[in-house]
């Protein structure tokens, strides 16, 4: 082979291998931007979904809060009232009622009674209308009381005030009757009635005054 030939022959080949190489880098820096854009769509995805989960984190404690926040203006309003509609009231009209029966003659043994007149007047204009008014009241507002923990034994008393004010007034009304007292009927006053109502009530009071001196991150607590 004259040395010409193989010259030829010599720069086809390095023109071969550098087609080749060529090829080959130019392939090898394609899969190479395809590798670096794959990664950093990758990566933007990986940020966005952080992102994404940190913008849900942030709904859901706004969200546990409005709920802390309504859940803590209901029991307040709600105890307000319990306070306000139920417990006051009745508690209020338990104290007079526990100041003047025992100077109503016809139902005190005590020394320092009412004259008779008296008596009578005080009894039917004030001491019935009291006990009907803390039945209207009961019976309107029970469920003001229905979440007590003593509620069993409170409803209990109630029902049974209820009775012993049904047979007060009628006793009252008729004249055959007046000398009676509901406690000769088997209906006397429930004893446990007014210690109920003002436990219950004092414990409102203090939840009441707890829940308005809290700070908000401590209510949960």
């Amino acid at each position: 082979m004259a040395l010409s030939e193989k010259i030829v022959e010599l720069v086809i080949d390095k023109i071969l291998v550098g087609g080749i190489v060529l090829v080959a880098g130019y392939w090898l820096n394609e899969r190479f931007e395809i590798f670096k854009n794959e990664t950093n769509e990758k990566y933007h995805q990986r940020q966005l979904i952080a992102e994404l989960e940190h913008q849900q984190q942030q709904q859901i404690s706004e969200l546990e809060n409005q709920i802390a926040i309504a859940r803590y203006n209901a029991e307040l309003e709600f105890i307000e009232r319990q306070i306000s509609e139920f417990y006051w009231p009745i508690y209020l009209r338990l104290e007079k009622d526990n100041v003047m029966w025992k100077r109503i003659k016809s139902l005190s043994s005590e020394q320092n009674v009412l004259p008779e007149a008296v008596s009578v007047a005080i009894e039917k204009e004030f001491i019935l209308k009291n006990h009907q008014e803390i039945v209207e009241i009961v019976e309107s507002k029970i469920h003001l009381a229905e979440n007590a923990a003593n509620s069993k034994d409170l409803i209990n008393e109630l029902l049974r005030y209820i009775k012993h004010v049904a047979v007060y007034k009628t006793i009252r009304s008729v004249k055959e009757l007046q000398r009676f007292n509901p406690i000769d009927m088997n209906e006397p006053f429930p004893e446990k009635l007014f210690p109920l109502i003002e436990s219950n009530f004092r414990g409102l009071q203090n939840r009441y005054e707890y829940l308005k001196n809290i700070k908000f991150g401590e209510f949960n607590k």
